[in-house]
């Protein structure tokens, strides 16, 4: 039998990163699950033990939050095998109605939220793990990021600059 793989998630609370979550946890996965507000998470954490199921306080719009995330994962587990980067969130209104802490905060947490962890992921991949080793990198983003639609202008263009590169990545030794 094929040991568990190690995933770390973001934006766990609900959609697809809550559904990755009980879905890799249901095969017998370890999760990583990242979220800004941990207590969303209490009916799974009563079911799930600690070697399995690491819920942490993410704000992906922190550096300092997304580095904590991934020392205490090397801490928990030592290694990383797979990196879920789905923390996203929307605004929806047309571009000459959106105040622009709005449209900031979107892209704070759309692209460079994707970015940062993005980064963080590669540099796990390639520093913590053993040489040879893979790690998979999926980045979920939208198809709105390639057609608009009405009242998704700033929306769009943070999906389309968060379409970053998702492929394997090994270690610096294989």
């Amino acid at each position: 039998m094929a040991s568990s793989k190690v995933w770390f998630i973001t934006g766990t609370s609900s959609g697809f990163g809550r559904s990755m979550t009980e879905y890799a946890l249901s095969q017998g996965d370890i999760v990583v699950a990242t979220l800004r507000k941990p207590e969303v998470l209490s009916d799974l954490t009563a079911r799930y033990s600690a070697d399995k199921l690491l819920v942490l306080k993410v704000d992906v719009t922190k550096q300092e939050d997304i580095g904590e995330a991934f020392a205490r994962t090397r801490s928990a587990f030592g290694r990383l095998d797979v990196v879920f980067n789905n923390a996203g969130c929307g605004v929806f209104a047309e571009i000459e109605s959106t105040p622009d802490d709005e449209a900031r905060e979107l892209f704070e947490t759309n692209f460079w939220g994707a970015a940062n962890v993005s980064r963080a992921a590669v540099k796990f991949f390639r520093e913590v793990n053993q040489p040879g080793k893979k790690g998979i990198l999926l980045q979920v983003s939208s198809a709105t990021g390639f057609h608009t639609s009405p009242m998704c202008g700033y929306y769009s263009a943070s999906k389309h600059g968060g379409n970053l590169d998702a492929r394997k990545v090994e270690s610096a030794d294989g």
